[in-house]
């Protein structure tokens, strides 16, 4: 059934063959061997924020087919993240699987390779996915810049027929072989002899390079201007689209303002009280219901998260307080004030986004923070990791720049030795940006670890 579209759905197809799979840089991200196109096959659905990189993590498995013997015209590829599709209509879905065909008739019986990129954009996408499962000898990819693609949707549409991986912006690992920092040398640092003195120079300074720059590829080797600007486009779009036009906000300056406080508050905790008061006297009309909506649009869209304390993670309250992580270090950088240099909200934000990258797809809660003691002796615990539900035991991640201060050692310390007790642990990490020591307390090993080697 040709769509209203079917000139432009025409027109994409018919570039993709002409231009080819680019070349990518590799990412970790692993989907897994490429199924064999059959029915029934399971959907390997790969989310994330936008411009972080799913569209070429596609291309990388493109490529593994492309090695593997099968033809260019094996692989639809489609990326419904077009201005020309809109108003978008289910009607397009079925245009593009029928355009495909009619270029490539041997492929409905002999198999293809689906890949379906921003699929979340079109309406009833779910249903036409479960109908394309249960008919199409084929292997299906789907990409999305939504989280519900990973809980709700999934689970009623696919009902055990997908399998989800996030991706986010590079690791500090990525971010060090794109740019050639010594990468092959990495291998020697859990070595007894530690890595050379020049893997470690490069190394710090492509930490420092790191927490400033972030892991967008685009945004590499910009001007730090170019990059800031870039950077709020790729957020200001996601709120266009993503909260915007999908939840039908209708008050986009508050949305803003909004997203850009949440964005600068990461690594620190963020009042919905405090933000509700803030607007209300800069004359920003929002309530607090509204402003907690947006921070869960906010979160569906993989722009920032949330954490909040051990014990309570699970409950949903929307007048808590949190502290807020954004999704990559850049972007904390690109909306926060220009005077603002914080290295350690950087260096905190980069520490718990490599939490979130082991920990992917798990429970509300499995990244917590704590508090230990009482009153004036009252510590907070940076990271509690670890899902009480499913009764794993925790680690305890600590983040401080530097210890040289006597009081700042003092403090982190003393909070950890407090907390490994409260939580049957007798291990503890405190990451930092260069120091690395091992100290054994009553309470247990606590690990002093240099960043650049803990990322």
């Amino acid at each position: 059934m040709a769509s209203a579209f079917h000139s432009v759905v025409q027109e994409k197809l018919s570039e993709f063959y002409e231009q080819g799979v680019p070349d990518v840089f590799l990412r970790d991200v692993s989907l897994g061997e490429p199924l064999v196109p059959a029915r029934a096959n399971l959907v390997k659905v790969l989310v994330g924020v936008r411009r972080c990189g799913k569209t070429y993590r596609l291309y990388q498995e493109m490529h593994r087919i492309l090695d593997a013997g099968k033809s260019l015209r094996s692989i639809l590829y489609f990326n419904f993240d077009d201005e020309r599709l809109k108003p978008y209509d289910a009607s397009v879905l079925d245009d593009v699987v029928e355009t495909y065909y009619a270029m490539n008739p041997w492929a409905k019986s002999e198999g293809a390779y689906f890949f379906f990129d921003e699929i979340q954009e079109i309406p009833d996408w779910g249903t036409f996915m479960r109908r394309m499962v249960d008919t199409q000898v084929a292997t299906i990819y789907v990409t999305g810049s939504s989280s519900k693609m990973l809980s709700s949707q999934i689970a009623s549409e696919f009902r055990g027929r997908a399998l989800s991986r996030e991706i986010f912006p590079m690791s500090f690992s990525e971010f060090v072989r794109f740019h050639g920092y010594g990468a092959g040398q990495l291998g020697g640092l859990g070595d007894e002899g530690g890595a050379t003195s020049e893997v470690r120079a490069k190394l710090r300074h492509a930490l420092s390079r790191y927490l400033t720059e972030g892991g967008f590829i685009a945004a590499q080797n910009l001007e730090p201007s170019d990059a800031t600007q870039l950077l709020q486009e790729y957020a200001n779009r996601t709120v266009n689209y993503d909260v915007m036009e999908r939840y039908n906000v209708g008050n986009p300056r508050a949305a803003s303002l909004f997203l850009a406080r949440c964005l600068a508050s990461s690594g620190r905790e963020l009042s919905l009280t405090k933000a509700y008061n803030d607007f209300k006297s800069r004359r920003v009309s929002i309530g607090r219901e509204a402003l907690s909506r947006l921070l869960s649009y906010y979160e569906e869209s993989y722009l920032l998260f949330s954490v909040k304390s051990y014990g309570v993670a699970l409950a949903d309250n929307p007048r808590s307080s949190a502290k807020v992580y954004a999704a990559d270090p850049s972007l904390f950088g690109a909306f926060s004030p220009a005077p603002a240099s914080d290295k350690g909200q950087r260096l905190e934000t980069a520490v718990f986004n490599k939490l979130l990258r082991e920990k992917p797809s798990v429970r509300q809660g499995a990244i917590s923070r704590a508090f230990v003691g009482e009153g004036s002796q009252r510590q907070e615990i940076d990271f509690v990791v670890g899902d009480a539900m499913a009764l794993e035991r925790v680690k305890l991640v600590q983040v401080s720049c530097s210890l040289a201060d006597p009081s700042t050692r003092k403090r982190e310390m003393r909070a950890l030795e407090a907390a490994m007790p409260q939580f049957d642990t007798e291990e503890a990490w405190i990451v930092t940006m260069d120091e690395g020591e091992e100290v054994q307390t009553p309470a247990g090993c606590i690990h002093i670890v240099p960043a650049w080697e803990w990322l």
